[in-house]
């Protein structure tokens, strides 16, 4: 090794002296260190392989689900109705709304909300020889390579530094803020459990088509997963939707309450207004009994179409379900998908190689200012 650094000093001072580099000379120095750029580029390999066998198989399984379109209710009519008796706009005159549009559904399954239901469903394992949660799969059973342990090392470092000197004097019942809707709040096993979550599950939407992709290192479990999954998406929109109906329902009856109760207002003005002025000839009378069965009409077929909407929305909350078919049923995956062991060796090879060159590189810039600043 010495005599090639002190080879590798003759051709920077002469490179220097010249002030160029010569690419020929260049290669013959790099060729000269090729035995000590392939140890660097086999010890990477090496530590690649070490990788790729300590880590463990992952099954990857697949199903599809059809989002059909909903026909919203026609209600065109109401809404004249409402903006002439100066209601304004109902909110129940939109067709083809949706409670949450299909571009956000994959984003919503990997949203902490969603997976902190998620992970209480039950999967069977055959490590475990039982079905258990999510949940305890990932913080009970599920196994991780040397490489993650030597990742998570400096953040566990920090997580204790910081709840040394951030845990005293803080009283906070996490079980009494997860009661509220509008806080959430996780456990260290929840946290844990949400992020290996993600990394097991992924969601696209192809045109109608919503794809769903979920790991586990078990073929059946991979299998049930997505099927539990798929199952648990539906639940969660149908509640959606379901929220929303039944907002709308109650809204609608309000509203509805609300017009019965103008028709009986007018109906008793027009009954005492002929009881008052019955046989008493008079144009002026007559047009104001006119104007008063105009205000009758006018509110009675306003009410009239608000208890149809309302019927119609009751019936809505009743059979309130995603509008999603399964397409292509999840199947039992055959071989693991993880590691790709060809295609990772090869990667880790051509990585070693990079960094062995860099290796020499890095050595030829040190060496440089070295002799630079022993000359200056």
């Amino acid at each position: 090794m010495k005599k090639k650094i002190s080879h590798l000093d003759q051709f920077i001072k002469k490179s220097l002296r010249a002030e160029e580099i010569l690419i020929k000379d260049l290669i013959n120095e790099i060729i000269a260190f090729k035995k000590w750029i392939m140890i660097v580029a086999m010890t990477v390999f090496t530590l690649g392989l070490v990788y790729i066998f300590t880590s463990s198989d992952e099954y990857t399984t697949t199903s599809k689900l059809l989002m059909e379109q909903s026909n919203g209710i026609n209600s065109k009519a109401l809404g004249g109705l409402a903006s002439i008796s100066g209601l304004g706009n109902l909110g129940i005159g939109n067709q083809n709304t949706e409670a949450l549009p299909p571009e956000l559904i994959p984003e919503l399954v990997l949203e902490s909300d969603f997976l902190k239901r998620l992970m209480y469903e039950k999967v069977y394992f055959e490590e475990a020889q039982d079905s258990i949660t999510l949940l305890e799969f990932v913080n009970e059973y599920e196994k991780h390579n040397l490489y993650y342990h030597l990742a998570k090392l400096p953040s566990k470092v920090k997580s204790m530094l910081l709840s040394n000197t951030t845990a005293k004097g803080i009283d906070f019942n996490i079980e009494e803020k997860q009661r509220e809707e509008t806080i959430l709040a996780f456990d260290t096993k929840e946290r844990k459990t949400i992020a290996q979550l993600r990394t097991r599950i992924e969601v696209e939407k192809e045109d109608r088509l919503l794809v769903i992709q979920t790991k586990m290192p078990e073929p059946l479990a991979s299998a049930q997963f997505n099927e539990v999954l798929s199952r648990f998406l539906k639940e969660y929109l149908t509640n959606i939707i379901l929220d929303k109906e039944v907002k709308n329902f109650e809204f609608i009856k309000e509203r509805t309450n609300e017009a019965k109760s103008r028709v009986e207002q007018t109906q008793m003005k027009l009954a005492n207004f002929r009881d008052s002025n019955r046989g008493i000839n008079s144009q002026l009378l007559k047009t104001e009994e006119d104007r008063l069965q105009a205000d009758f009409n006018l509110e009675f077929s306003l009410y009239n179409s608000l208890a149809q909407q309302m019927e119609q929305s009751r019936i809505k909350v009743q059979n309130a379900t995603p509008v999603m078919t399964v397409f292509q049923k999840p199947q039992l995956p055959t071989s693991a998908s993880e590691p790709k062991v060809i295609l990772l060796s090869l990667v880790f090879l051509i990585l070693g190689g990079i960094i062995g060159i860099l290796f020499f590189f890095g050595l030829l810039v040190m060496r440089m200012l070295t002799i630079h600043f022993t000359n200056v």
